[in-house]
């Protein structure tokens, strides 16, 4: 299936969520250089405002203190004459840790505790401890790192890790143990507790820091990356020195050392996207280095990695960025259909599994994609012996690997090199007899691990090769205008299936867009550790500490139903187009003649570095038709609006009975559940009315009608006005929600930029006015229908 290139281009590219939309819609922006020097300040402001802005920039604004909370039998009570106590010698993560229990106990549970180093005979209060290993008399197993006890008693909390980085995620225990009591109370206990993953990859919520992204539960980041030749220092090509540019080495090292402070594994994206024109200087010195013609007869050239020079170069550059950031752990390079190029990536005019350059043809794309993968790995261990080369093949089965798998380009990795893979990606769920979904990308409806990611964690296994796989932390193109796909239910199934399938790491980032920080985003540590919860107990204390306990009891169920929902989506449709995308902005197109107004188109940045050579160029962001069975696809649309509607009926319950304090909370999760609604209300009346819209077409072509047909038109066009009008009512209930939430408003894209929201619906109630009065009418006189016969 033929798809735009993912917006993976623009992540690699350090550019992802930056990208802001073009000022107003009167004169357009003419290069993607003048979009992105648009760079963040409208879409900052705009969050800035919103009310949901401090559950991304700061974890510890989701907890609120209920102050009719009251200890019960078995438990005890924070209170101000405890102390946090600290050994002496503590490392400098354990002091930033206790620094930041410190502001959660005072900011949240308004409880100061001063922080005491040396533990006294006789202490009340947290004691926080490092050790080497924290269970005594047994033999510490082999990999066995970063576990922590928490032994809760009447007037001690003692939390003991396995090092710095056992107490930091001992304090993210703590502190979401006291969350879901709401208070500074804890049962009486002892539990020892250890990763499911080694590495659990995520990323800063939006305006927050590292401190949000430990406390989400992830102990590994991507720190600054770019292309690898701006990044290198190599003199080994000369002609290439013109690229470079030391500053992305100096903030890869920044990057990291700030990481460090907390104990976070990094990894940093490289990528090789700009290539060279023909006749740059590099090949006029060097025509042998000249690989494969990418993309179009007057595309650039990769260098080719085959070469011994080039590969020196490689060599030296790895190295450059290592020795810039000893600490860093690896690099990520995705060598499928995009970002890190070989010769076999988009080669002109080759058949897959082939390329145009003669010397990497002969040798075939399982040893070259490998080889350049290890020659990387080689490098990067030569500075830190424990480095990894995460090789990503994004989309490779659609352009060099005959393998959907890649099996014999894994069984070429060598040392260092690991997999980095989507847990998901291009499998099929079959849905009944007649729905067949291709998941072209990123997709809750699978659980997986799918069969190809299960082929490949097995080749991995096989060879003690490290493999990750890759999750969207909080979308699913299932409805990808929603900050997130409120289905916990299937979140949570997700996170544990990535902990128990075989993986050594989880690698959870956004890929288009900002991460908000949402639950979506958190409820993956729930599952991450030993001992696991169960899946009820920990969503409801989840949605009870979102919404209190009568309105969790509201926005569990909802969780619950938008979690079967997610079932009945029968398709993942193009990128940022149709109902799907839109929701109750899409127009239903009753008149498939009438031209629609500009506000319905949009720019799309993921096409524009390929194919808007002379300026951006708007496209239609709307479908005039449906996509597949229209009978069967509009069943399922309808059945998935049914759930939702359950789910939206339980959050207007909810929001009856959810305490003041935490209404911004419990908003944050019911908007998006209310919008889904209405996106899945719309899908269902856009294919029935186009159904309907297509069999009017139909007869009002025949001459005449017979009286069968007659009766079936009068009929059908009655339920058409219906769904109109519906959907008019739909519309308008959407307005609202786009007023209150800016995540849900498309001129904040990132990777693509529309009107404002409430500047489509506005022209969208106009459309249907129109249609509802005029156009309708109008079909009906053609018909030659009575007012008796428009049923």
């Amino acid at each position: 299936m033929s798809k735009p290139r993912s917006v993976l281009t623009l992540f690699a590219a350090g550019w992802i969520c930056l990208l802001c939309p073009h000022d107003g819609w009167s004169e357009r922006p003419k290069t993607l250089a003048e979009f992105s020097a648009q760079l963040g300040e409208e879409t900052r402001k705009a969050y800035d405002a919103s009310p949901f802005l401090n559950i991304s920039k700061d974890y510890f604004a989701r907890i609120v203190r209920d102050p009719a909370a009251k200890a019960k039998q078995n438990e005890t009570t924070l209170g101000p004459d405890w102390r946090i106590y600290l050994p002496k010698g503590a490392g400098p993560i354990t002091e930033r840790m206790a620094n930041h229990l410190h502001d959660f106990l005072h900011e949240r549970m308004e409880l100061k505790l001063e922080i005491s180093h040396g533990i006294p005979l006789e202490p009340k209060g947290i004691i926080l401890s490092e050790s080497d290993w924290i269970e005594e008399g047994k033999p510490k197993p082999e990999g066995a790192e970063d576990g922590f006890q928490i032994y809760i008693k009447p007037e001690q909390i003692i939390i003991n890790g396995e090092g710095a980085r056992g107490v930091r995620d001992g304090i993210v225990k703590l502190v979401d143990l006291i969350g879901f009591r709401q208070a500074p109370i804890l049962k009486l206990g002892y539990e020892t507790y250890r990763p499911r993953l080694r590495y659990r990859l995520g990323a800063i919520p939006w305006q927050g820091d590292y401190k949000d992204l430990v406390f989400m539960g992830y102990n590994t980041v991507f720190v600054s990356g770019g292309n690898l030749h701006e990044m290198s220092r190599s003199s080994w090509i000369p002609e290439l020195i013109e690229r470079q540019n030391p500053a992305l080495l100096d903030n890869l090292k920044v990057t990291v050392d700030k990481a460090q402070e907390y104990g976070l594994r990094t990894f940093a994206f490289l990528s090789t996207r700009q290539k060279y024109a023909g006749d740059h200087a590099v090949f006029q010195a060097n025509p042998e280095l000249r690989g494969a013609l990418t993309w179009s007869k007057d595309g650039e050239y990769v260098l080719c990695t085959q070469h011994p020079l080039v590969q020196k170069f490689l060599q030296e550059s790895i190295e450059d960025v290592f020795e810039a950031a000893p600490q860093l752990d690896g690099v990520a390079v995705i060598i499928g259909g995009e970002g890190f190029y070989h010769c076999f990536m988009r080669p002109f005019e080759a058949e897959k599994g082939h390329t145009n350059c003669k010397r990497c043809e002969a040798i075939g794309p399982e040893k070259v994609v490998a080889n350049l993968c290890n020659l990387m790995a080689d490098a990067a261990r030569a500075v830190n012996p424990e480095a990894i080369v995460a090789a990503w093949p994004y989309s490779a089965e659609h352009v060099w690997s005959v393998d959907k798998a890649q099996i014999g380009t894994i069984q070429n990795f060598g040392p260092g090199t690991a997999l980095l893979t989507e847990i998901e990606k291009d499998e099929y769920v079959k849905k009944g007899e007649k729905v067949n979904k291709h998941l072209w990308d990123y997709s809750i409806d699978l659980i997986g691990p799918g069969e190809r990611a299960k082929k490949q964690i097995a080749a991995c296994t096989e060879k003690d090769i490290p493999v990750f796989l890759k999750s969207e932390p909080e979308l699913s193109f299932e409805a990808p205008r929603l900050s997130h796909i409120p289905c916990m239910d299937r979140w949570w199934d997700r996170a544990d299936a990535l902990a128990s399938c075989g993986a050594t790491g989880a690698f959870v980032f956004p890929a288009f867009r900002p991460n908000y920080g949402t639950v979506a985003a958190e409820v993956a540590k729930y599952a991450w550790w030993d001992p696991v919860g169960s899946k009820e107990s920990v969503l409801t204390k989840l949605s009870e500490r979102i919404a209190g306990l009568k309105g969790g009891r509201h926005l569990r169920k909802a969780w619950r139903h938008v979690s079967m929902a997610v079932e009945f989506a029968p398709e993942l449709p193009p990128y940022y187009t149709g109902p799907y995308y839109l929701g109750p902005m899409h127009p239903m197109c009753a008149d498939r003649e009438a031209e629609l107004p500009d506000v319905f188109l949009g720019y799309y940045l993921f096409y524009a570095e390929i194919t808007d050579k002379e300026g951006l160029i708007p496209r239609p962001i709307y479908f005039m038709d449906p996509r597949g069975d229209v009978a069967v696809f509009g069943d399922f649309y309808r059945r998935m609006e049914r759930e939702l509607s359950r789910a939206a009926k339980a959050v207007d319950k909810g929001e009856l009975v959810v305490p003041e304090r935490l209404k911004i909370l419990f908003l944050s999760e019911a908007t998006p559940i209310r919008f889904f609604y209405r996106t899945a209300r719309t899908h269902a009346n856009f294919y029935e009315s186009c159904a309907i819209r297509d069999r009017i077409g139909e007869l009002t072509s025949k001459q005449d009608l017979t009286p069968h047909e007659t009766k079936e038109a009068g009929d059908i066009y009655g339920r058409w006005l219906e769904i109109l009008h519906d959907e008019r009512e739909n519309t308008e209930a959407a307005i609202p929600l786009l007023e209150k939430d800016v995540r849900l408003d498309p001129y904040y894209g990132s990777d693509h930029s529309f009107a404002h929201g409430v500047e489509i619906i506005a022209a969208k109630m106009e459309i249907l006015d129109h249609e509802i009065e005029i156009y309708l009418p109008s079909v009906a006189e053609k018909l030659g229908l009575t007012a008796d016969q428009k049923r």
